[in-house]
């Protein structure tokens, strides 16, 4: 959500995106932003309560994943509708990552939504998406932070925004109503039966905190690789531990803080000229 601030604060300043690549939440944003659809799905997004979240999750009894993403993906279609990405109007690309192939997936032709599907499926978590010979998860596990997949012009500026940066002490929100916690307890208690005896003695929620966790330390490390070999012009960073996974209810929240995060970053370019 933080990515749809940090667009905001761009084309206030009237800067023109020519480009976009992203992996996960960023690949979804950026797809909104492409096809023109990024005030409707704002407006989805911050229209959602804590409630809505856990009721757009379809629970799934499945070995490779829980939640099979059937309903918040036809939201996004019906918002969509049937948009092919090289119909796009300026290039975009969604990294997915392959588990059979060991490979990433790169999509920049079409149907958009399947690609935003396949980019987004945190493992275990999301069902994977199956295309041809291909199971493919959400790009983070291999690309979290795609600078090298946008393509670029000679006169333009390489605008990155890393949801990855190590963890701040942030607020914690309050504990949540008896309904949210009979809906998380629903989550966890349709986990595959097929943890051992240690794991099964976790406490409720701690599979997917562990899973989480691995997950952010995985992507940090990819991000700080990349940055190695790749310098942005523009670089907004912000904790991971920003939003949880399922924080979409607070979706204006963390949209006003990328809002300030790029503003902040380009306030620096113009004091510089």
């Amino acid at each position: 959500m933080a990515h749809i601030g940090a667009i905001d604060a761009l084309l206030e300043r009237s800067y023109q995106i020519k480009a976009i690549a992203g992996t996960s939440m960023g690949s979804v944003v950026g797809g909104m932003y492409a096809c023109g659809k990024l005030e409707e799905f704002k407006k989805f997004i911050t229209s959602l309560s804590r409630l809505d979240v856990y009721r757009l999750m379809d629970i799934a009894i499945s070995k490779k994943g829980l939640i099979k993403g059937e309903r918040v993906f036809s939201e996004m279609k019906s918002i969509v509708g049937d948009v092919r990405i090289e119909d796009l109007p300026i290039p975009f690309a969604a990294v997915s990552a392959d588990l059979i192939n060991h490979s990433a997936v790169i999509f920049t032709k079409g149907d958009l939504i399947a690609a935003l599907r396949a980019s987004s499926a945190i493992p275990s978590l999301v069902l994977p998406v199956s295309i041809n010979e291909a199971l493919l998860v959400d790009g983070g596990i291999v690309d979290p932070l795609p600078i090298e997949h946008v393509m670029r012009t000679s006169d333009d500026l390489l605008v990155a925004i890393n949801v990855n940066a190590p963890r701040k002490n942030v607020e914690i929100e309050a504990e949540p109503d008896s309904r949210y916690k009979r809906l998380r307890q629903q989550i966890v208690q349709h986990w595959p039966n097929l943890l051992s005896e240690t794991q099964k003695k976790l406490p409720v929620g701690g599979m997917i905190d562990i899973m989480s966790s691995s997950f952010e330390l995985m992507q940090h490390k990819l991000t700080l690789s990349t940055l190695q070999y790749h310098t942005p012009d523009i670089l907004v960073s912000l904790p991971v531990n920003l939003a949880d996974t399922f924080d979409f209810h607070r979706a204006a929240e963390i949209i006003q803080t990328g809002y300030e995060a790029m503003s902040e970053q380009l306030n620096e370019i113009e004091v510089r000229g």
